[in-house]
């Protein structure tokens, strides 16, 4: 159900705060391992007025795994609609997008829409443990007051901070500057955002409690990571919103945990640094499943080859080594590919050599993917030259999260022609499609003027989860360690269910979509063709747009 925009953020705050207070001073009395009671088991407080019900869910289909359902096909709550091109808004001129979306880099802002996805509410895991409902979200009823919330349950503000002075510094490292300062100018956005949210709910609790975030560049580097968090333990920070890439949470974890500091990663995903016990959770979905959601598309689209090209760093390498795996898994032949150092901005010589490899090895170039891990410039570099060689436009192109709906990909006439030629779809972390993200999501991008990454909406989120618990909780490392997971396993925010595994990572309810480039009389639009879904207590489907007529 949409709401005002107004009433919308209201309900946003309402539902968040009436998920996480109940749960953040009970945290720090249960052990993190254990799952919390049903959010049914007490009786609510009887609302001044009635709230509609939700509608129910439709029932899904029986699937199997990886088994193709047609998005006119598929029922309501289950997927988006097939964004129809009729309906795509014209890319703006560079001079209209900010700031932020003339970085090279950055989200490009013409994105065909789509209808908004109801998730399933989750049920917690675990063998011999009560199952944890994830809370139902209060619909509120049509003659309230705009703004007013009256969520089902309002547990109170915890009587006495557990935070020094009541004043709670939380700390961000982001990669304001660097290839990534586009995610990073996005996650900025919605950390600002949050921050403002829950003091003003606060306030208006008359509470004296009030959050403050101090921010750091990391400049996309571990190294100057490592240097800023030395400059957040100093100013007593000891919750940190990120950092965002896997390479720069690696070189500032030791330090983290060494010096009492708690990350909360929007952005982190990959393998490597899933490792129980460490003062590091992660709230992206891993990047095996991204892998499997690219593994199993390729194959359902007919490739038994596949070749991959990729940045050499811990991102590249994890998650084309994942790819690799999983392409085996479903029967396919996978090459050796072509790996390049991050520092390099030339790719004919890459290319030819993947060519090469492609010429020799394969028979039929239509049963062959090309898989390709890059930042968006890197890979719109590798497009231009793939461009200029014959028979690379007969083989089936993906690419992953870090190149999806990037202006660099999508202003080039050139790259984005010969996307459009192959349909190269691009993995990305899916939206959850209610209207709390769509309301976090509008707001963050009236701030950036760019398309926002689903990471800045999990960034939002990492603020009302980490400022509740602290306060609840107490904000040393040990508390927090014990109570963030506890209070995850009932935290429902803009992003979906935030329940974590054993690991610190975020455990389930997320999907991953595809992106195709589109050419319609002469312009360029980001489409959403498919869905790798990845909904708790179901089998995973992949739903894939109804084919196109040329």
């Amino acid at each position: 159900m949409r709401f005002a925009g107004s009433t919308l953020k209201f309900l946003v705050i309402g539902v968040i705060l009436s998920l996480v207070l109940g749960v953040a001073a009970w945290a720090q009395e249960a052990p993190a391992g254990d799952a919390p009671a049903p959010a049914d088991a007490a009786a609510p407080a009887k609302p001044a007025k009635k709230h509609a019900k939700p509608a129910p869910k439709p029932a899904k289909p029986a699937l199997k795994p990886g088994e193709v359902v047609p998005f006119d096909q598929a029922g309501p709550s289950d997927q988006p609609a097939a964004a129809a091109p009729a309906a795509a808004a014209p890319a703006p001129a560079a001079s209209d997008t900010g700031a932020a979306a003339k970085a090279a880099d950055a989200p490009s802002a013409p994105v065909a829409p789509v209808a908004p996805v109801a998730p399933a509410l989750p049920a917690a895991k675990g063998a011999g443990k009560q199952a944890a409902k994830a809370p139902a979200i209060p619909a509120a009823s049509s003659d309230e007051a705009p703004g007013q919330i009256r969520p089902q349950k309002v547990p109170p503000l915890p009587a006495r901070s557990k935070v020094s002075g009541g004043k709670l510094v939380i700390g961000a490292l982001l990669p304001l500057t660097g290839p990534l300062s586009p995610q990073g100018q996005s996650s900025k956005a919605a950390i600002e955002l949050a921050v403002a949210d829950v003091n003003g709910y606060l306030a208006e609790s008359g509470s004296s409690e009030r959050v403050s975030v101090a921010i750091e560049d990391t400049g996309s580097s571990g190294p100057k990571a490592l240097d800023r968090i030395k400059a957040l333990s100093v100013a007593g920070a000891r919750l940190i919103i990120g950092p965002y890439s896997d390479n720069e949470v690696d070189a500032v974890l030791d330090f983290a945990t060494k010096n009492g500091m708690v990350l909360l990663s929007q952005g982190s995903a990959g393998p490597y640094l899933a490792k129980p016990g460490r003062n590091l959770f992660r709230f992206s979905p891993s990047d095996a499943f991204q892998a499997e959601a690219l593994a199993v598309l390729a194959s359902q689209e007919g490739c038994t080859q596949l070749i991959t090209i990729w940045e050499g760093d811990m991102y590249g390498d994890e998650l084309i080594t994942h790819i690799k795996g999983q392409f085996a898994n479903q029967g396919g032949q996978v090459l050796a590919g072509t790996r390049f150092r991050p520092e390099v901005s030339q790719f004919a010589t890459y290319v030819a050599d993947l060519k090469g490899q492609i010429d020799k090895q394969v028979k039929d170039k239509k049963k062959l993917a090309i898989v390709v891990a890059a930042r968006g410039a890197q890979t719109a570099g590798i497009l231009r030259e793939a461009a200029k060689l014959a028979g690379m436009d007969e083989a089936k192109w993906y690419g992953g999260d870090d190149s999806a709906l990037r202006g660099s990909i999508i202003e080039d006439k050139t790259v984005a022609a010969f996307a459009a030629k192959v349909r190269m779809a691009f993995a990305r972390y899916g939206e959850t499609g209610t209207g709390l993200y769509t309301e976090v999501e509008k707001r963050i991008e009236e701030r950036i003027q760019a398309f926002v990454d689903t990471q800045a909406v999990v960034a939002y989120d990492l603020i009302w989860l980490g400022a509740f618990t602290a306060l609840a909780s107490g904000d040393d490392a040990a508390a927090l360690k014990k109570a963030i997971p506890a209070t995850a396993e009932r935290f429902y925010g803009a992003s979906g269910w935030m329940a974590l595994n054993e690991y610190g990572d975020r455990r389930e309810d997320y999907d991953f979509d595809f992106w195709t480039i589109k050419n319609i009389d002469g312009k360029f639009y980001w489409v959403k063709t498919a869905r790798y879904q990845f909904d708790p207590g179901s089998v995973k489907q992949l739903i894939i747009n109804a084919p196109e007529k040329d």
